[in-house]
């Protein structure tokens, strides 16, 4: 299960909440385990011996039967959608029988209306006073569900939630560090693995093609920033383009830098991990600036611990970054939280005062750019626990030279 159900429960308790209402993908998916097809609804009661229940279309039961089958028992389906059934041939797969049973439960109501099915599902469960919050990012306050809601059910108060599933999400289950692991695990392997086969002209182009397979082959999942831009891999100068350049057909030269920043998907978490090489000798400057931004990702983790603050982390980074041999560095953050939303809060930055607790994920980063010369980068996801950081990803405390 990837909710944190205490915590949750905990939420729901500090806002006196009899249950939770989340709409968007991600949250569906974090409450349910269910990779939404089309608009989902999960409904997470306060009280455990109270049934939660998803709302899903009819014409989506393949992620529910095959791709992420969700820990909830009770579906409800919406939409009009047809499969054959009357016809179908024993002996039937465990997943051939649930479809026909999807497709029989829908047929029943035939309901159009997933708002209509969600608030009959609070009415069966005797959630009718008192209040519960309703996950606004995909249904906005301006939608008719709101209207909806108070007319049928005047005693009952809803409430915008989008803030407290980011809270509750702020701290990962194990499963989601399991998944966040076995990204980075084979971002790592796809990494090692275009660097073993890495020699003078190479294209960028080359190293992104065997890094992709690499990660196919892992049975992980490419992941891109956007619709229009590739692995983020880049040579020379041109790491100083961040990490949404689409690699290109430079060929690599003694002394230009390798950059990676960021990873692949694994069952739906990503990875945003860091590294840079070196082709043969590197510069005295390439050394140096490595050492530094070095130095300073190496603070942010050793400090993060819980109680610290995120805005005290990141002062404290920024001067390091100086002190160590880049006094003009400048960063608008040097970490984040991480998650299925890629960003989770708190944000190391100079204005997030949020607390560091146990369990949290971030990737603490000091990655500096220069147009001219190049950019580097050393970025580690590590999970906070009582005592030290645990690393998800490898460490390294040298610059690679290849």
């Amino acid at each position: 299960m990837l909710l944190n159900r205490r915590r949750a429960e905990n939420q729901m308790e500090q806002h006196g909440l009899n249950a939770l209402v989340s709409t968007s993908p991600s949250n569906v998916f974090y409450t349910s385990d269910l990779s939404p097809y089309g608009k989902c609804f999960v409904l997470l009661p306060f009280e455990q011996n109270v049934e939660p229940a998803i709302v899903a279309p009819i014409s989506g039961p393949t992620p529910l039967i095959l791709t992420s089958p969700p820990w909830i028992d009770d579906i409800r389906y919406y939409g009009e959608f047809y499969t054959t059934t009357r016809w179908a041939e024993e002996p039937l797969s465990s997943a051939e029988q649930m479809l026909i049973e999807a497709q029989e439960s829908w047929k029943k109501t035939k309901e159009t209306d997933p708002i209509t099915i969600l608030i009959r599902l609070l009415e069966e469960r005797g959630i009718t006073n008192g209040k519960i919050g309703i996950d606004e990012s995909n249904l906005p306050v301006n939608h008719p569900f709101w209207k909806k809601i108070k007319d049928i059910l005047p005693n009952l108060e809803a409430v915008p939630a989008q803030k407290i599933f980011r809270e509750i999400r702020m701290v990962k289950s194990e499963e989601e560090i399991k998944r966040i692991q076995e990204a980075t695990r084979i971002t790592e392997k796809a990494w090692e693995t275009a660097l073993e086969q890495t020699k003078e002209g190479i294209t960028e182009k080359e190293f992104a093609e065997i890094y992709q397979h690499t990660i196919i082959s892992e049975r992980g999942r490419i992941t891109s920033k956007g619709l229009m831009f590739g692995p983020p891999i880049a040579f020379g100068r041109r790491t100083a383009f961040v990490d949404i350049a689409l690699p290109s057909d430079y060929k690599l030269k003694k002394g230009d830098i390798i950059r990676l920043d960021g990873g692949c998907g694994y069952m739906g978490y990503p990875c945003d991990m860091g590294r840079s090489a070196v082709l043969e000798q590197p510069s005295q400057k390439l050394k140096k600036y490595w050492n530094a931004i070095f130095e300073g990702e190496q603070l942010a983790i050793n400090m993060a611990k819980p109680g610290a603050q995120a805005s005290d982390i990141f002062h404290a980074v920024i001067e390091k970054v100086r002190q160590s041999g880049i006094p003009y560095y400048k960063r608008h953050h040097t970490g984040h939280g991480w998650g299925i939303d890629h960003y989770d809060p708190p944000l190391i930055g100079p204005n997030d005062h949020t607390p560091l607790e146990e369990g949290m994920v971030f990737c603490f980063e000091t990655p500096y750019y220069e147009v001219g010369w190049g950019g580097i980068l050393h970025e580690d996801i590590v999970v906070t626990t009582k005592t030290e950081p645990r690393y998800l990803t490898t460490f390294e405390g040298e610059l690679r030279i290849l």
